[in-house]
Parts: C-alpha cells; structure tokens; sequence
C-alpha cells in the first residue's frame, strides 16, 4: 500500500516521504534527521530524495541522507549547480521512476528558474498529516488520490514569491498544475495557508467558499496542527490565484495579486 507522510522540518517547512512497500523517496528535505527518524519504523529503505528546486530549505538534508542511505537524488537538470549530491537529472516533459513510481515532471518556473513539480498518477492508500506542534494523524478522507509534490510553487490558498521568474512564468506554472486531476492531493512544502488566507478575504471578500475554508481552517488542522496536503478542487475553488487565471489577462490578474501580497500585513 503506497502511504504519504507528512514531516515537519525548521519552522515550517514539510518533506514528504513516500512508502512504497521495501521502497521510500523523501521530497524536498530541509533537514535529514526528522527523515531518518520517521523512515527507520517503516523498514523502508530511502531510494531517492525529490527535489523541487535548489533553495536552502529544501535540500538542507540532502548531504547527510546521502551519507547516511547512499540514495540517489533527483532534480531538474537546469539546476546541477544549484542542487548537491544531484545524481538523476531529469527533465520537465518527462516521466521518470523514481524508487518504482512513475513521475510526470512538471515545469512550474517562477518562484524560481528551475522549479519542477512532480506528479504521481497511483493513489494513496494511506495519507498522514503531521504539522509543527501536532501529531501525526491518519486521514482516511485524503486517502485514494494521487498527489502533486509542487515545492514552493502552490501552497494551501497561495502561491510562492516571484524570486527568479516573471509574472507570466508564474501564471503559466499555475495554469500546468490547475490543469492537473482535480482529485489531486496538493503537496506543498509549507504551512501557510493561514495567511493566505487572510490574503485571500482580503482581495476577495465576498467569495463565500474561502470565507468558509478560513471559518472552518483550525477543525481542518486538527490534531496534526497541518492543513496540508489540501487537494487540487479544493484549491481551485479557493486558492485566489487559481481564480486569477480566468481573468481576461491571467498573468496580469497573478502578478497582480502577487505584488499585492508581497506587501500585505499578516
């Protein structure tokens, strides 16, 4: 049975392990030890981290995993430079197998150049969430979907800062992950949908489905403390950003909005 671990990494950073019978991949670990800790009681042995992309909280543990698994590691081969211990470069286009499961590598450029995204089209069959100050917590009702690992390219009712891209690359990387499966869980690599979603009442407030996403958001967290993975309907329904890209002039509509919330009072 294919299970999705969420692991709290730093402050607010998550890595997701991905168990796979015998088999395990990590994406976009900040931090190796939290890894090590919550693999070792699987039994799984780690074949490969995932990386998103070369920022410091996303590939912090690497070196150590590496040292400590031997596993492989797996990112865009525009970034060889910018990502350590890169041993499998792959290529946004293509599907890859990466500890036995097929991944579609997406190009979603724009919070940085060479940000990928990865979907796995098998579903779930057990999703725990584990936020900062939580508890790990099974979700029955996440289960059966298959899953988006999009870095820091979508986040619960958010999207990444524009660091490297345009405000067209941004609208096009949202646009490839909207028209994803719908049923999709949304693999983000932070907890912040808090205040996103104090953005998103504040640029849309008479959008009745995200009022009642940000009334209901702490039963959501629950005991993980975690909102994340959400799924793609749900974002598509609420992520302001997402609704930005039926705009007559989508990249205008996202950057937009995204310079709004790059100055927005939490």
């Amino acid at each position: 049975m294919l299970e999705l671990i969420q692991i709290p990494c730093l402050t607010d950073n998550y890595a997701w392990l991905v168990v796979d019978g015998a088999q395990a991949l990590v994406v976009d670990p900040a931090e190796a030890a939290p890894v090590l800790d919550r693999l070792a009681p699987t039994g799984a042995r780690l074949a490969a981290v995932l990386v998103t992309h070369h920022h410091d909280d996303h590939v912090g543990g690497i070196d150590e995993l590496v040292a400590a698994t031997g596993c492989a590691v797996v990112g865009n081969a525009r970034d060889g430079g910018r990502i350590p211990r890169l041993s499998r470069r792959v290529d946004p286009g293509q599907t890859t197998v990466v500890a036995g499961l097929p991944l579609e590598v997406l190009d979603v450029s724009g919070h940085t150049l060479g940000h990928v995204a990865y979907a796995c089209a098998r579903r779930f069959g057990v999703v725990r969430r584990h936020g900062h100050g939580g508890s790990e917590t099974e979700v029955a009702r996440l289960a059966g979907r298959p899953a988006l690992f999009v870095g820091d390219a979508l986040f619960g009712a958010g999207c990444g800062r524009l660091f490297e891209g345009t405000k067209e690359m941004l609208a096009a990387a949202l646009a490839t992950l909207a028209a994803r499966n719908p049923s999709s869980l949304v693999c983000c690599a932070h907890e912040y949908t808090a205040a996103n979603l104090r953005f998103a009442q504040a640029a849309l407030p008479d959008h009745a489905a995200i009022r009642a996403r940000a009334l209901g958001l702490d039963e959501e967290m629950g005991a993980a403390k975690s909102s994340v993975p959400s799924t793609l309907e749900e974002e598509l329904a609420t992520n302001p950003f997402l609704l930005a890209l039926h705009d007559d002039e989508p990249a205008a509509a996202v950057g937009e909005l995204r310079a709004r919330k790059d100055v927005f009072a939490v």
